[in-house]
């Protein structure tokens, strides 16, 4: 890898906290740019559509609309995750808004500004759109964006088995697991020397989970995953006695991802030692019950460190992004949204919400050639991505033993970014949020760089627990002779004390070299050779750096 016009990197391989109650944080995070965001500028504003429009998306929402208030005068109802209407304001609004004929309180959010009405026509909805307490108005459920032409992938939002694609790269592990090929792409196997995810809990905002499943059931704390729990709920106002059964699919397979056990029953997960909670919130993954869904947020928040949002719509809505807010702000929360996922002749990509949100972490896909699959979103929104685009394994139904169904896309990859964060926390317990992200992207790009569109990158999961996992040399390539140049090894990830090795014998992590002409040639080579250890791992980089050296006089002697 070239770094600040010099040479080149090599890398080798070698090899929490229970959930608290929400608290304040002590300093205002800072946010990531969207200045330049695809994804949020594709996205439908409903404040932005006319009341004859809004209406249409309100009707065919059964007239339930969610409510944002906020005080008389003021811009918003919440502002960097503090509620800026106090109780007598919270009245006031409520009142007025009975006061409007053709409405009806459906319920009322005792945490966030947030109410949820029936409307009965389009003049209950301009009226109260008019009302100073107001700040935002949105249909309750999802319905169509302006006419857009949903594609296949979208329609097919991400139900049924997912297919498998066999065998790529694979193999078994003690007791008799399946290894998917990206998880040995990412070093994942490797990781789990140092961490399985024990003492993490990783909550799924999705569609529930198999009942029949016995893997999710019976048998999730068995073998080397034992000790663990898996608590299931449900906000889906649709469901059956079975609450938090999976109809879908797709959220049955996040968990196998996620922490599929390590007992011999198939596949397992990235994270088979954490503990996992279900939440449903509908039984598709194109958004659908917005209050559900928040509700689902809520719920698997207070419960687990880190969760994932793999579903994702074409219009921004303010009460989930609100949520978000809340528990970005007022607890160390790790949230994790997919990019979205497209058919790959679908030329426009950009991501969906709310991985729009500057409160969430996206995560997109990578496919086996190494690079962003063709069907992953992208963009400025994007921070990191996952190798997953060739299905990897999951469980959905009873299957048969060693029978598996796949996931792949940005829901695969967002399953395998919460479980790399699992195994980071459990090495790293007590870490902050802001610690976790700096360690997954010195993980995936130990010198910063930044894609505009797939973040930092792939992490490497080893990098990623705490060793001697990159190095590279900082210095000239090109010189000219008669002069003093300087060469340093820099290294990422490790816990030393490290020590230095160059070809010069320096033991020093710099060194300073005259070179002078060489008689008889305008141009010449020579190789510095830089060694790099970690004592605590013993891992060690070799690292030969070209460097060309010319005569800034030329040659007059040369033939």
């Amino acid at each position: 890898m070239w770094v600040a016009g010099l040479l080149f990197s090599v890398a080798t391989g070698c090899s929490v906290d229970e959930p608290t109650a929400v608290r304040p944080l002590a300093a205002e995070r800072p946010l990531r740019s969207q200045s330049a965001s695809e994804g949020a500028d594709a996205l439908t504003r409903w404040e932005t559509l006319g009341d004859d429009s809004l209406w249409k998306h309100v009707e065919a929402s059964g007239g339930v609309v969610d409510v944002g208030l906020r005080q008389p005068g003021q811009a918003a109802g919440l502002r960097r995750g503090r509620v800026l209407v106090n109780a007598a304001h919270r009245a006031a609004g409520r009142g007025a808004i009975a006061a409007i004929p053709g409405t009806e309180v459906l319920s009322v959010d005792t945490l966030l500004p947030i109410v949820t009405l029936r409307l009965r026509d389009r003049a209950a909805l301009a009226r109260l759109r008019k009302l100073p307490h107001v700040e935002y108005v949105e249909p309750g459920f999802f319905t169509p964006v302006n006419g857009r032409n949903f594609s296949f992938a979208e329609l097919a939002s991400g139900c049924g088995t997912g297919g498998y694609a066999g065998p790529r790269d694979e193999y078994y592990v003690a007791p008799y697991d399946l290894v998917p090929w990206n998880y040995r792409r990412m070093k994942i196997d490797s990781a789990w020397a140092w961490a399985s995810g024990r003492g993490v809990t990783v909550g799924l905002v999705d569609t529930g989970v198999d009942s029949d499943q016995p893997q999710f059931n019976e048998y999730f704390a068995t073998g080397w995953s034992s000790g663990r729990t898996f608590e299931k709920f449900a906000t889906d106002r649709s469901t059956d006695t079975r609450i938090w059964h999976d109809d879908c699919g797709h959220g049955t397979r996040m968990a196998s991802v996620v922490g599929a056990p390590r007992n011999g029953g198939g596949t397992l997960g990235v994270a088979w030692g954490a503990n996992l909670v279900a939440v449903r919130v509908d039984n598709d993954v194109i958004l659908n019950q917005v209050a559900a869904t928040r509700e689902g947020i809520r719920l698997a928040a207070t419960k687990a460190r880190i969760v994932t949002l793999a579903f994702g719509t074409w219009a921004h809505y303010s009460s989930i992004a609100q949520e978000l807010e809340y528990w970005y702000f007022n607890t160390d929360r790790i949230m994790l949204a997919a990019a979205g996922t497209y058919p790959c002749f679908d030329w426009l990509k950009p991501v969906s919400f709310p991985g729009t949100l500057q409160t969430v972490w996206t995560v997109a896909a990578f496919d086996e050639t190494g690079g962003l699959a063709c069907n992953s979103g992208r963009g400025h929104d994007v921070d990191f991505a996952a190798f997953t685009n060739q299905p990897v394994h999951g469980l959905w139904r009873d299957a048969p033993t060693y029978t598996y169904t796949g996931i792949s896309g940005s829901s695969g990859a967002t399953a395998v970014m919460a479980g790399l964060a699992a195994l980071y926390l459990e090495r790293n317990p007590g870490a902050s949020r802001d610690r976790v992200q700096a360690a997954l992207t010195a993980a995936a790009s130990p010198t910063g760089w930044r894609s505009p569109y797939y973040g930092y990158g792939v992490p490497d999961a080893v990098c990623l627990m705490g060793v001697l996992c990159a190095a590279w040399v900082e210095g000239p390539t090109l010189i000219q002779a008669s002069g003093n140049y300087t060469w340093t090894i820099r290294h990422s990830g490790g816990s030393g004390p490290f020590t230095y090795q160059w070809d010069t014998g320096s033991t020093s992590n710099s060194i300073s070299r005259y070179v002078s002409v060489y008689p008889g040639m305008s141009e010449y080579l020579f190789t510095l050779t830089a060694t790099v250890r970690d004592a605590q791992s013993g891992r060690t980089f070799t690292m030969q750096v070209p460097v060309v050296v010319r005569d800034p006089y030329g040659c007059p002697t040369c033939a």
